[in-house]
């Protein structure tokens, strides 16, 4: 069989598609708020929450991307963010109710505001700023009627709100001073700005979520402390020790939420990237799950304020995001909120399978795995690699239109959640920190060789694309392997780990230098794994993809990248987009790059 001609213009339809996301469901049940990006980028919509879902109506029309919201939890009205261009300087607006125009609260684009929490009464809200230092995130409380903030604890590095203990007294505050990876959580008593430790431990621990009793006597968590997987701990609100509620097997826990009568705790369970949501009482016993649960990623869940049902998002690489309910008592699954595909035929949508590939020391290295449904052709399908970015995360099989489209021009993809990667314990999760930094592109060395061996692939045109720390990946793995690479396709990389971390926010440094390497401990280790310094050796033509607002990887480290290349006379493109950021929010922008994308694929795969 021939190869199946590539047609770059083909992937306009699949960008199309929209999402819907980050359901929440107001206070007293009659609304069901969500994200959309129907109008070209995410604005705020709402529909009656009844048994049968009511027409949308869109409530904000603002000039960027809405980021967090949060229904008021004793009145009217919703607080949401928006920041300019994806520079993550998020400013704090108010809905004050369903029908009025939006208010601002801040007016300080040049602040990072991270959204905290509402008070239990409604009359004032809890952020992180960094308006006192660049490099530091203060605790702020605003009221809301005389738009009057006091900052009740200033310290050094990354702190975030997570939430009012029920007498409206204290805080839950989350620490990252250490690193993102290396948390602790406090009470943190407004008058008297002072902290206690709510979960002392020893050695590293990572918080994702917390819910509080209403009877102030603590809470639940998600974390990894004293285990290697994210599990959910019970903690008092005087501080102690921690007790397991609920633990699986070589699985981590994501997200939890707890029922309005406070007996049942609902969660997510990682399995290989899909979820699986499972329901336990209070104490952890009588475990449910639901075996029609439709397939796929879910990034939240909540329970209606009845208790009768949970709300989530849905995706899955051949199911656009979407929003479900379950019906707790029927065990019913329904889609509330659907999106348009604008005529384009998903039935020919593929999921992937996992497969595991040895590497360099024997560690499986686990890859989503996604085969076109054609048939080969003679010489073995093309295969495009793709590395997330992170590196503190996990490839999942979420809806991504860039892979059907590959899938339906008879490419295979190959995305590999290489060590580092987040989903399988914090062991696997710390294997490429600082100085074991280069063991995770022989991951993706170890991969390619296994893949490029088989028989229904053609050796001779595997790709690699990446965004974010994935682009790095995608810079070493033509820089260190130059021979194995038809091609490498960068989206806002890293090419350069010591400008990196001078240049990137100063609000996520530290976080950044923990995971990479310390400048002054680390130099001549970052300088030897930082791509830009062995370019020379790259042959494989590349793309380059970078916004101008990018805040954690700033656009001078593709602009070196492609100076350098340049001068060597490399076949190397470079695409400037405007008004973004670590990303590209707006639809006009994704048509752009990816079409782009896709032209350079055309040519060189």
């Amino acid at each position: 069989m021939t190869a199946k001609m590539f047609t770059a213009a083909a992937i306009n339809p699949f960008l199309e598609v929209r999402a819907v996301k980050t359901p929440a469901v107001s206070p007293d049940g009659a609304w069901l708020a969500y994200l959309s990006d129907e109008t070209g980028f995410n604005q705020l919509f709402v529909r009656p929450l009844t048994e049968n879902v009511g027409t949308a109506r869109q409530l904000t029309h603002m000039p960027e991307p809405v980021g967090a919201f949060a229904f008021n939890p004793n009145e009217a009205g919703i607080l949401f963010t928006v920041d300019c261009g994806g520079d993550e300087r998020h400013q704090l607006w108010l809905l004050p109710d369903l029908d009025s125009a939006p208010l601002p609260l801040t007016k300080a684009p040049t602040v990072v505001h991270l959204w905290g929490a509402w008070s239990p009464d409604g009359k004032r809200i809890a952020c992180a700023s960094n308006a006192r230092s660049p490099h530091d995130m203060d605790v702020q409380i605003m009221d809301i009627a005389t738009a009057e903030v006091s900052t009740v604890f200033s310290g050094r590095g990354m702190r975030e709100v997570m939430a009012f203990f029920p007498d409206g007294q204290s805080l839950l505050v989350r620490e990252s001073v250490r690193s993102g990876n290396d948390q602790d959580i406090y009470r943190l008593d407004i008058d008297k700005s002072a902290l206690t430790p709510l979960m002392p431990h020893q050695g590293k621990a990572r918080y994702l979520a917390a819910r509080l009793f209403k009877d102030g006597s603590g809470g639940v968590t998600v974390c990894d402390q004293d285990s290697d997987f994210m599990a959910i701990h019970r903690f008092a609100a005087e501080g102690g020790s921690a007790k397991p509620v609920v633990e699986l097997s070589n699985h981590n826990i994501e997200a939890l939420a707890l029922s309005p009568d406070q007996t049942r705790i609902a969660f997510l369970a990682n399995e290989d990237g899909w979820s699986r949501i499972g329901i336990v009482d209070r104490d952890g016993s009588g475990l449910i799950s639901f075996e029609e649960q439709p397939s796929g990623v879910i990034g939240s869940i909540a329970f209606t304020p009845d208790g009768s049902s949970l709300i989530f998002p849905l995706e899955s690489a051949s199911r656009p995001p979407t929003i479900w309910r379950l019906d707790l008592g029927a065990g019913h699954f329904e889609e509330l909120v659907g999106v348009d595909a604008r005529g384009l035929d998903m039935s020919g949508f593929v999921d992937p399978v996992i497969e595991r590939f040895e590497s360099f020391d024997g560690l499986g290295i686990p890859a989503c795995v996604y085969t076109p449904k054609t048939p080969p052709p003679t010489d073995g399908y093309p295969v495009l690699f793709i590395v997330h970015g992170g590196p503190e995360m996990q490839w999942r099989p979420d809806f991504r239109a860039d892979v059907q489209f590959l899938l339906s021009q008879g490419v295979m993809v190959v995305a590999p959640n290489v060590r580092g990667s987040t989903g399988y314990g914090r062991t696997f999760h710390e294997l490429d920190d600082r100085e074991k930094r280069m063991n995770s592109v022989a991951d993706l060395r170890a991969t390619r060789l296994a893949v490029g061996a088989r028989d229904d692939v053609n050796a001779n045109r595997i790709g690699v694309f990446g965004r974010s720390y994935g682009g790095f990946m995608v810079l070493s793995a033509l820089t260190e392997d130059p021979e194995l690479w038809s091609l490498g396709v960068d989206f806002y990389g890293v090419g350069n780990f010591l400008t990196h971390l001078i240049a990137t926010g100063p609000w996520g440094r530290q976080q950044r230098a923990a995971e990479y390497g310390d400048p002054t401990a680390m130099r001549e280790a970052l300088e030897r794994f930082s791509p830009i310094n062995r370019i020379s050796r790259m042959k494989a033509p590349l793309l380059i993809v970078h916004a101008n607002r990018d805040p954690r990887v700033p656009m001078g480290q593709s602009e070196d990248v492609y100076s350098c290349l340049s001068g060597l006379g490399h076949d190397c493109e470079y695409l400037r987009i405007d008004h973004e950021g670590h990303g590209f929010a707006r639809f006009e922008n994704r048509l752009k790059v990816f079409l782009t994308f896709a032209r350079f694929l055309e040519k060189h795969l």
